[in-house]
């Protein structure tokens, strides 16, 4: 929180008053009887949260300059919070706030639209998620499952279905189902993140035909019904490669908002698989805010048949 003492307090005998809250203060910043800069405060920020998970940053914006807001700004979302701007809510006013224009006892603002942080958008969400994943399970998965495993067993020793730790909403690890690829030997262990080249000589000869046809990742649905993954999403990343993206791009922690996706606005738009180039990944990042601030359920539906529509004609861009 930086804003002034008093917010402080308040906000302190609000969470004793409301125990299932769920709100926790990490600590409260800025004193305002002497000047600080932008490395000052972002020291400070750093000091109060250390590697901590944090979930929204509160900033009392009258009390901040230009630079200092800015500064602050950055930092959260280059650690995946969200931002509240807050005031002081009169009683008077209680009563006829929204939830959604409330943090705790202050008048609350977002600065980024998130149309999926509301229930009942959430409730549509899933609704879509269990009916195409139940769909896909009892039409297609248990009787495709048991052929290609074999057939995956067949081309190379090691499982037919490989788990790796990839990194979910609000930072959360899971771990992320897909049908084995490669050759054991070099298949990706949860630490050690590896990009997939055109023409990999590791990929099997079935493993080539299920990511042409995103087949691969079929198991994933049970990721959706098991609530880590959504049908549509940004596309998770392995932990490492996680925090080595993260460092390079300011605002790439703004994705864990929403869970992961099987598919993704920016997979259909051609941004999928690894790549080490900045500017291709920065443009993966912005269709995935872009997801972020624009949801709907049309766009779902839209983004899910597209995605059915490029299995079709082999043309995933994948490799």
């Amino acid at each position: 929180m930086i804003g002034p003492h008093l917010h402080h307090k308040i906000f302190k005998v609000w969470i004793k008053k409301n125990p299932n809250s769920q709100f926790h203060l990490n600590d409260w910043f800025y004193n305002y009887n002497r000047q600080i800069n932008s490395s000052e405060l972002i020291q400070k920020l750093n000091e109060i949260t250390k590697n901590e998970i944090i979930d929204f940053l509160v900033i009392d914006p009258l009390k901040l300059n230009n630079t200092l807001f800015d500064a602050s700004v950055k930092w959260a979302e280059g650690k995946g919070a969200r931002i509240r701007l807050i005031q002081n809510s009169p009683d008077i006013l209680d009563g006829k706030l929204f939830k959604e224009n409330k943090f705790g006892p202050f008048i609350s603002v977002p600065i980024r639209i998130e149309p999926m942080a509301l229930k009942y958008n959430q409730l549509l969400k899933k609704i879509l998620d269990c009916f195409i994943s139940i769909l896909v399970l009892v039409t297609l998965y248990w009787w495709f499952y048991p052929i290609i495993g074999f057939l995956i067993k067949l081309s190379t020793k090691g499982p037919a279905i490989i788990y790796q730790k990839r990194i979910g909403i609000d930072g959360m690890q899971f771990d992320c189902m897909k049908f084995r690829t490669m050759i054991q030997s070099d298949t990706a262990k949860d630490k050690t993140p590896y990009i997939t080249k055109k023409n990999d000589n590791r990929v099997t000869w079935i493993g080539k035909i299920l990511r042409i046809t995103n087949l691969d990742e079929l198991p994933q649905f049970i990721n959706v019904l098991k609530g880590e993954m959504s049908v549509v999403g940004p596309r998770p990343h392995m932990v490492n490669e996680d925090d080595e993206i993260a460092d390079k791009i300011l605002n790439y922690r703004i994705r864990r908002f929403v869970k992961p996706g099987i598919t993704g606005l920016a997979a259909v738009k051609g941004y999928r698989g690894g790549t080490k180039d900045i500017q291709l990944l920065q443009k993966r990042i912005n269709y995935d805010i872009y997801y972020i601030e624009n949801w709907s359920l049309l766009l779902d539906i839209k983004i899910t048949l597209i995605t059915i529509w490029k299995m079709i004609t082999f043309n995933t861009n994948a490799h």
